[in-house]
This record gives structure tokens, sequence and C-alpha cells, in this order.
């Protein structure tokens, strides 16, 4: 995976973008499968601090996420804990597993058998 970092408005130190690309890296935990990811890091106002990442997957997918928080590192953990879910759902939507039941998939649910009170189990 190709991790690009981008700083806006403002120099970061060295700290910080190594901070940030350990973050990046360890989405690749999640998903295998990224092709790219941008980290944007950005200054807005005086003391107002954004976190973007741009993941490209696989099919074309293309995920974002955006935050902005008061600390550089609060806005980069953020935006991180966001793009996690993203990809957690992503993987799930590749897989088949949508959380779809029985009954919209069309299926019958079944009587349990000597139950009188006909209590369905799925």
């Amino acid at each position: 995976m190709k991790v690009t970092l981008t700083a806006r408005h403002a120099d970061f130190t060295e700290m910080m973008k190594e901070y940030a690309l350990g973050k990046a890296s360890h989405l690749e935990h999640y998903f295998d499968h990224l092709r790219k990811l941008e980290v944007i890091l950005d200054v807005e106002g005086e003391r107002r601090y954004s976190a973007e990442l741009i993941a490209s997957a696989v099919k074309g997918q293309v995920l974002v996420c955006h935050s902005v928080d008061d600390t550089a590192m609060a806005a980069l953990d953020t935006a991180v804990a966001k793009m996690e879910r993203q990809l957690v759902k992503f993987k799930g939507k590749l897989r088949g597993r949508h959380g779809v039941s029985a009954t919209a998939k069309g299926e019958r649910a079944e009587l349990v058998a000597g139950d009188k009170s006909g209590d369905l189990w799925w």
C-alpha cells in the first residue's frame, strides 16, 4: 500500500508525520487490498486542525473520511477511527455478509414441532 502524507497551511513536525504514517499503515490490518491511502493534515483558522483520509480500494472504490478537532493528533485519531469503520463495513459487503435475515432472502420460518404456542424459530 502506498501512503501519501500532505500538510496544508502549516509545517508539521517529524514526530507528527511519523505518527500519521504509523496510524495510516495500521489500517491495512482491517482491509488488505488497499492500493493507496492519502493523509491530508490541515490547519483551519488559528487553533483548529483537520485530518482527511482518502483510501483507494479494489473495484475502483474510494473511501473518504474527514475530521476536525482542537489538536492535529485528535483530528487524525478520529479520522482513522472513521476509516476503520468504513473499511470493516466495505469488507463485509465484499464478502456478502450484510446481515440480511433469512426472511428477507425469501426463506420461510419453521414451526417447532410439539410447541402448542406456535412460536416461530428462525
